[in-house]
């Protein structure tokens, strides 16, 4: 479903797609369950294994948005935006969120997880086939550093026991373009969206 607002002076079209379940596969295996937001502290969500399907009904914690802004059309696919979801509380109370990678400065991964607001969102971009990336524009692997043209598609997207606030099964980035996590329980995965 999409949803064209009016807005602001310049009249510039705002498209929101709501995206509901994240398929997560991985090349040795197909975990073919939906992502769902899980408490991690104080209005912050990660993004957790739910042994759901895709093909089961949505419901509010496994329902997300990838709301993009421009001022032409836009397609469903390779438009970066940023991957929202709506935090209910007090049974009447949402709290808009936006999807942020998390750094910690002595690990290799980024623990993705969801705060109030749109301050620092990491942004996204969903490939044809539904898979989630981030443009990469900077090569840092070469000197002097070099941009890709076009930007490369990173899918460092991991499932990781992790411990941010409390310890799950979560969805993370591995930080760079070489190297696997530092975390040795994280294993690959492609994360694929599906429509309502």
């Amino acid at each position: 479903m999409k949803l064209a607002v009016l807005a602001f002076a310049a009249l510039a079209s705002i498209v929101a797609a709501q995206d509901q379940y994240y398929n997560v596969s991985s090349p040795t295996s197909n975990l073919s369950t939906a992502l769902g937001a899980c408490h991690q502290g104080a209005a912050i969500e990660g993004l957790c294994l739910t042994g759901e399907k895709v093909t089961d009904p949505a419901s509010l914690y496994t329902t997300f948005y990838h709301n993009v802004s421009a001022s032409t059309n836009v397609s469903d696919f390779d438009t970066v935006g940023l991957l929202g979801y709506n935090l209910w509380s007090g049974g009447n109370i949402i709290a808009p969120s936006a999807m942020q990678l998390s750094i910690s400065p002595t690990s290799n991964v980024a623990n993705a997880i969801f705060l109030p607001g749109w301050y620092a969102p990491s942004i996204v971009l969903f490939e044809a086939s539904g898979s989630m990336y981030i443009n990469v524009y900077q090569n840092d692997l070469v000197d002097p550093i070099t941009y890709f043209e076009p930007p490369l598609r990173a899918k460092n997207w991991y499932i990781c026991a992790t411990k941010w606030a409390y310890s799950y099964e979560t969805l993370i980035w591995r930080v760079g373009l070489v190297g696997q996590p530092q975390n040795p329980a994280c294993q690959w995965v492609d994360i694929v969206r599906v429509f309502v």
